[in-house]
């Protein structure tokens, strides 16, 4: 995984809410909430950025969660949105 890049799925909408936002997939109907480290991903996956970028902004972000940590959640995060066809991913 680390050496693929992610981009965003150009048909998902973003709705930011006041804690958060949805993602929506208006073809298949299927939405995802995601945090606010999960807007942050997801806005850098506008452009095709590889998963050390995402970690290294995060940690940068989020200097109080330990790198590892991040690393996990990404890895996690960006698998789920995979598995949604929210993202297209690129070796």
């Amino acid at each position: 995984m680390a050496d693929e890049s992610f981009l965003a799925n150009p048909e998902i909408v973003l709705r930011s809410e006041e804690d958060g936002a949805f993602l929506f997939d208006p073809d298949s109907g299927r939405i995802c909430f995601v945090n606010e480290v999960g807007i942050t991903i997801w806005k850098l996956c506008k452009k095709p950025v590889t998963l050390s970028e995402i970690v290294a902004r995060v940690s940068l972000a989020y200097s109080e969660v330990p790198g590892e940590k991040v690393d996990a959640d990404c890895r996690e995060f960006l698998s789920n949105l995979g598995k949604l066809n929210f993202l297209s991913m690129n070796r």
